[in-house]
């Protein structure tokens, strides 16, 4: 397992995950989030692999009125989002640098 690359600017952390995001993952984030933190910002690139943990993070911190910018997510993503049925309810703010 990779560990992520996690700092701090102003109120938003930024991540950037390699390997896989999972519940171990969703931990080291929480470690690092505080009061101040409004923003996550996580670039997965180099994401190999995004479990349902991950996703349900996600998308409860975004439930929770706190801005969430994803970074090139992998497909697997997408998937997850359909297999939960969060595909229709919910559109995270991607960011597509490699297309």
């Amino acid at each position: 397992m990779s560990i992520p690359s996690i700092h701090k600017e102003g109120s938003t952390l930024n991540i950037k995950i390699r390997g896989g995001f999972n519940l171990w993952i969703k931990n080291m984030i929480l470690n690092h989030i505080n009061d101040n933190t409004r923003v996550l910002k996580i670039d997965l690139s180099k994401c190999k692999f995004i479990d349902s943990e991950g996703i349900i993070f996600l998308h409860q911190w975004h439930q929770e009125g706190k801005q969430l910018k994803l970074i090139d997510p992998p497909e697997e993503f997408f998937e997850i989002l359909e297999i939960l049925e969060l595909d229709n309810s919910w559109q995270p703010n991607v960011i597509n640098t490699n297309k």
